[in-house]
């Protein structure tokens, strides 16, 4: 089995999936970003050279969800106090 079908099959196995699918350089796909999750990346833009290079800037949103915290409100339970201790 070529390397390269070990990649592929690694990606697949591991239920990755590519972001990209314009050239960064000339017609080959050169950056390969993946992901484990749909709607992790989004608006990724391609364009733009860096200096006198022939490749391309690749640019691209990482969106996250922000986990609500958890309320820890502590409640006093009175029917297991002992208030001969306080007299």
């Amino acid at each position: 089995m070529s390397t390269s079908w070990k990649f592929l099959k690694l990606i697949r196995d591991n239920f990755l999936s590519q972001v990209l699918s314009e050239p960064t350089r000339k017609d080959a796909l050169l950056n390969l970003p993946l992901v484990n999750r749909e709607g992790l990346v989004g608006d990724v833009i391609v364009g733009g050279c860096p200096g006198h290079r022939d490749q391309e800037i690749m640019e691209f949103k990482i969106f996250s969800v922000k986990k609500k915290k958890d309320s820890r409100v502590v409640t006093v339970d009175f029917r297991r106090a002992n208030f001969k201790l306080l007299r």
